[in-house]
């Protein structure tokens, strides 16, 4: 069952203009006292169900089968984890297991499936192993009669991804006419990673590579990666982690031709100080939001700031986030820390945004929350099976 675990923040008192009429953050599983951690929840929309994917984090990086869980009434109430077949860990020999990891589910109006994209990892020992290679795209499907395929690469192979592919927590955009732009990260023979999309087309069990974009990069540590799209005052935006203390962004015309890296700043000039972290786009029809985390001053002993997590308005026009919308997001639970979140618009009045709070133990504990986003004016309704 559900819980109410922090009050809602009243927005009553914002200005005329605001958007945002409340935010509440609950407690959907329980993990800290019980020493469990459930990670990677992300949501799907379907026609009278929510479906979440998410997975058992036991150790840094360490996953374990993907599960699901479904509710009926808006994300108030949800099923019993339920593993999703034959995605269980493989034994590969010498000691070696593989298991897809960072699945993020997403409805797909013109075939009326589930499609689920993720990455293969591999453990030895209880342990991550070669992070930085043989990683590639894993996608799967959940069928209208509540059937899943099987997983299967996706069969692409470009010089900048001689090592590694992967479209892990990624927002992607779907267009109108069924085909799939996906941002992907790579890797080819040097350490730091490079970014780009990947239109694809879909015909409700096979996924076609049809063309990439150009590539960004950035020299500096392990590069750029985990980017995530959306298309909002008719461009596409993408942001991007980055290991120099900054977010960055590009913009495109048509999702595949991107302009140079632009790095996140708010309007009074100040950089966005985050440390190789995710960010996501809240997309309200009128306006844009970026969803974050960043350096202040009662985070900095916290591993990468990840705590709390914050949400911005984006001026599309300026490139900039506006400081005086910032609020907290998802408040901070001491030194745990927010792990990679999600964000799906399930109505027109509500968004929500999901994460793992966890802390640090052997094994990793916490807790798994939901955020809801309940807006003054209706968004775009999304697309149900």
């Amino acid at each position: 069952m559900l819980i109410t675990r922090r009050s809602a923040v009243s927005l009553l008192a914002a200005r005329r203009e605001d958007l945002i009429e409340s935010i509440e953050t609950r407690l959907l599983w329980e993990g800290k006292r019980a020493r469990t951690c459930w990670f990677h929840p992300k949501v799907a929309v379907m026609k009278d169900r929510l479906l979440m994917t998410v997975q058992l984090l036991t150790a840094s990086d360490v996953m374990h089968q993907p599960h699901y869980s479904e509710s009926f009434d808006g994300g108030k109430t949800w099923t019993d984890r339920k593993p999703i077949p034959a995605l269980e860990r493989k034994v590969l020999g010498g000691g070696y297991e593989d298991v897809v990891s960072d699945v993020v589910p997403e409805y797909h109006a013109r075939t009326g499936v589930v499609l689920c994209l993720g990455q293969d990892v591999h453990y030895k020992d209880e342990k991550l192993t070669r992070p930085g290679e043989d990683r590639w795209i894993r996608y799967f499907v959940r069928r209208a009669d509540g059937s899943w395929s099987t997983p299967r690469k996706l069969e692409f192979v470009h010089p900048e991804a001689a090592m590694l592919m992967s479209a892990g927590c990624s927002q992607r955009w779907t267009l109108a006419s069924g085909e799939v732009l996906i941002p992907i990260t790579m890797l080819a023979g040097r350490t730091d990673h490079s970014v780009s999309t990947l239109l694809c087309g879909f015909d409700g069990e096979t996924l076609k590579p049809k063309r990439i974009g150009n590539v960004l990069k950035l020299g500096v540590k392990r590069g750029l990666m985990e980017p995530s799209i959306v298309r909002h005052d008719g461009r596409y935006w993408l942001t991007i982690r980055s290991e120099d203390d900054r977010g960055h962004f590009s913009v495109s015309r048509d999702g595949l031709g991107w302009g140079a890296l632009e790095t996140h700043q708010f309007d009074d000039g100040t950089p966005l100080v985050t440390s190789t972290t995710q960010q996501h786009w809240i997309r309200h029809r009128e306006r844009l939001y970026l969803t974050y985390t960043r350096k202040d001053a009662s985070n900095d002993k916290v591993f990468r700031w990840r705590t709390p997590t914050y949400m911005a308005q984006f001026d599309t026009r300026r490139k900039v986030l506006l400081k005086a919308t910032e609020r907290i997001l998802v408040p901070r639970d001491g030194d745990a820390m927010h792990g990679n979140f999600h964000v799906t618009n399930i109505g027109p009045r509500e968004t929500l945004v999901t994460l793992g709070d966890i802390l640090v133990d052997t094994p990793f504990r916490g807790d798994t929350l939901i955020t809801s986003i309940r807006w003054r004016r209706d968004n775009d309704a999304p697309a149900r099976g």
